[in-house]
């Protein structure tokens, strides 16, 4: 097993943020119970812990600060936020405002180093790469069927699904089965212990659903990473490394390999420091550009920003904060796991990458923001309570409060 001292918590979390309403998470077993009883997995022990890893190389550079922005005691400033980091178990809280990195803070244990499991946050980056290579002409269109880069789909019918289907979660293909628990064939496939090129050629076509619908599933992002890497007919970590995080000036970063070399998780486990989350943020937020230099296509990050036309409040692998949900679900159905949003959002455009248990990556245009948080995975995640807090105390500055 390649992650043998994974807890069964990540897991579960990850199973339950991605389980199909038709197939719930088993409830734990007295087995899974004593397994609590030794050394717990956190997300802080990624790096010293995966077996397999892959080197995303980094060309460090200075933050583009352009504002004149600063706090004497920023700490006092976001007290509310950094309070609610502490309740959720957090390492890192950053937010950049209107030029500036007003907060870095890292909480007791932890430091600017620490490069966590991000969950679901790489699905983020993965729709990044997926529009450079669009903007590079690996791939012809987000309307390409992905016969054209999966050979074994070539006379298949699953090979009409589009990129974009893939892209916004909207493929039709059926999840991998929970049933069975920890045997199950979608926590096998997540503890790496199945083939995982194997795995995603046998998805097949979810029965009695008429048309496309939102989905969410690892698996499909996991089949996007095979698009892309195929598509580019090289490396993903290589790739993303040269068109996106050097030139954002980032540290090393690391993807989870499944093979000896290569073919990345793609819907988790992409290893980068905190502040290294933040220059994504930064690229997410300013349409591709990162100080000064466009990255990415203006265009095709305000494609890969805009409404999935099967679900209002999600992109290109990415989250929008476009309408206020109480409980966020993962698929039409409105079943299974959700995530809670205690109240609507203090700003309209928000655009966000989101990691089970509270991994954020959270963008503002209109209020030259970004905020990262990354931490233990809360089960009691409020999605409205991080970016709330900071922009409150943001407006009550403005407001000479």
């Amino acid at each position: 097993m390649k992650l043998q001292s994974l807890s069964l918590l990540l897991l579960t979390g990850l199973a339950v943020a991605c389980s199909p309403a038709s197939q719930p998470v088993p409830e734990p077993t007295p087995a899974t119970e004593a397994v609590s009883e030794a050394p717990v997995f956190t997300n802080a022990d990624a790096l010293e812990t995966y077996q397999s890893l892959g080197l995303v190389v980094g060309n460090p550079m200075p933050l583009p600060e352009t504002g004149d922005v600063g706090f004497d005691n920023p700490e006092a400033v976001f007290a509310d936020a950094l309070a609610y980091g502490a309740e959720t178990e957090s390492y890192a809280l950053l937010v950049w405002w209107q030029g500036s990195l007003v907060l870095e803070h890292y909480y007791p244990g932890y430091s600017a180093d620490v490069r966590s499991e991000p969950a679901s946050m790489h699905k983020s980056v993965l729709g990044l790469v997926t529009a450079k290579a669009i903007e590079d002409g690996f791939i012809g269109s987000v309307d390409d069927p992905i016969s054209l880069y999966i050979p074994e789909w070539q006379d298949d019918e699953r090979g009409e699904i589009t990129v974009l289907q893939l892209l916004n979660m909207s493929s039709g293909l059926a999840s991998l089965s929970y049933v069975g628990g920890d045997d199950s064939e979608a926590r096998q496939f997540m503890a790496g212990n199945l083939d995982a090129r194997a795995t995603v050629l046998g998805l097949q076509r979810e029965e009695g659903v008429d048309g496309p619908h939102f989905h969410y599933a690892n698996a499909v992002s996991q089949l996007l990473m095979m698009v892309v890497e195929n598509a580019i007919g090289g490396s993903y970590a290589n790739y993303l490394s040269s068109e996106i995080w050097q030139p954002i000036g980032a540290e090393d970063a690391y993807v989870y390999y499944f093979e000896e070399d290569g073919f990345p998780r793609g819907y988790a486990s992409f290893l980068a420091r905190p502040l290294d989350w933040l220059r994504l943020g930064l690229l997410v937020k300013d349409n591709g550009a990162f100080a000064g230099e466009q990255v990415i296509s203006s265009e095709l990050m305000e494609a890969l920003k805009g409404p999935a036309a099967t679900e209002e409040n999600y992109g290109w692998q990415i989250w929008r904060g476009a309408t206020w949900q109480e409980q966020r679900f993962y698929n039409d159905e409105k079943a299974g796991f959700a995530v809670t949003q205690s109240e609507p959002y203090l700003a309209d455009d928000l655009v966000y990458f989101d990691g089970f248990g509270g991994q954020r990556v959270i963008t503002s245009e209109e209020r030259d923001l970004v905020i990262v948080r990354l931490g233990n995975t809360s089960v009691v995640w409020d999605d409205a309570q991080l970016p709330n807090r900071v922009m409150r105390a943001l407006d009550s500055l403005e407001a000479g409060e």
